[in-house]
């Protein structure tokens, strides 16, 4: 292996998780696109060595990602397959213990 190859690779998994992290922080904000471009420039601020080719094939293997081009980043907003949207478990757990600290008082 050259070495060119152990940086490369060793290099990825570092930046791969400073996309991950500014993709979630979308996501928690609601956001449903990214501006590739914005993307980018907020990555290299944060002292990341990142080309737009090399930005666009790391979006393409995040789950998180919809679709990716040289302008925009679509994030994917599908629930996760297995929840069900209709389960109303949560809301039944927390009446119970409501309940059982009303009794108490």
């Amino acid at each position: 292996m050259l070495i060119n190859e152990v940086i490369t690779t060793e290099g990825q998994g570092y930046v791969l998780n400073g996309i991950e992290e500014l993709i979630v922080r979308a996501k928690a904000r609601g956001m449903t696109s990214i501006k590739t471009p914005a993307l980018l420039a907020k990555l290299q601020a944060s002292g990341y060595y990142l080309e737009m080719k090399s930005l666009l094939r790391m979006l393409n293997s995040i789950s998180a990602v919809g679709s990716a081009n040289k302008q925009e980043v679509k994030l994917d907003s599908a629930l996760p397959t297995e929840t069900d949207p209709t389960d109303d478990t949560v809301s039944k757990m927390a009446s119970k213990q409501l309940s059982k600290k009303d009794k108490k008082l």
